[in-house]
């Protein structure tokens, strides 16, 4: 299973950058079936933000934009967690900067999923809820690029196989959590993740 997270998903990334820019991470960074964050003692910052996501279900590559909605069926949502000040340092050393973004159990991904014959994928309500509060809340509508943007740019590098998930991106900034937050994400109002950091 490959791993695909936008990277400059938002406004003011975007100016600047004509395509969607993607990391990849690996298997052992999910997080699956609302199982607790167990804060790693590498950091004492970690932030997160919360993306839809997609599973893709054909294997494909160079796919033009038009056909991309046939290359997935099931939306759901994940939340992604950077290292902040191990990023920063790395950033700074002019050092690759995969660690901070990588590690085990980096990204949550919800255990259920959406059919995309349910819901308009570019107009989907995403929320982060940290301690019953909304710290992130926005529209896929306002993501730079589309869902079927980015399969299409990715397809052109990397090919796909069934099973591969790709995150959309964030286009709001990143949220500071701490154990013993209580974090929840939803789609459209309905909570597709629930845990705890501990």
């Amino acid at each position: 299973m490959k791993i695909f997270v936008v990277e400059n998903n938002f406004p003011n990334a975007a100016q600047d950058i004509a395509v969607p820019v993607f990391s990849m991470r690996p298997e052992t960074s999910l997080l699956r079936n609302n199982q607790n964050f167990f804060y790693p003692e590498f950091t004492k910052n970690i932030v997160c933000g919360v993306s839809v996501f997609i599973r893709l279900s054909r294997i494909g590559r160079c796919i033009y934009k038009k056909f991309a909605n046939r290359y997935y069926e099931q939306i759901g949502v994940g939340i992604f967690f950077i290292a902040a000040d191990v990023l920063q340092k790395l950033q700074n050393e002019n050092m690759p900067a995969d660690v901070a973004r990588c590690f085990d159990f980096s990204l949550p991904i919800s255990p259920e999923t959406i059919s995309k014959n349910e819901i308009n994928c570019n107009n989907m309500n995403v929320q982060l809820v940290v301690n019953d509060k909304i710290l992130q809340e926005y529209s896929t509508s306002q993501l730079s690029f589309d869902i079927d943007d980015i399969i299409s740019h990715i397809s052109q590098y990397v090919s796909f196989k069934i099973g591969d998930i790709i995150l959309a991106g964030s286009p709001i900034a990143a949220t500071k959590i701490e154990t013993g937050y209580k974090l929840q994400a939803y789609i459209n109002n309905k909570k597709m993740l629930d845990f705890e950091i501990e």
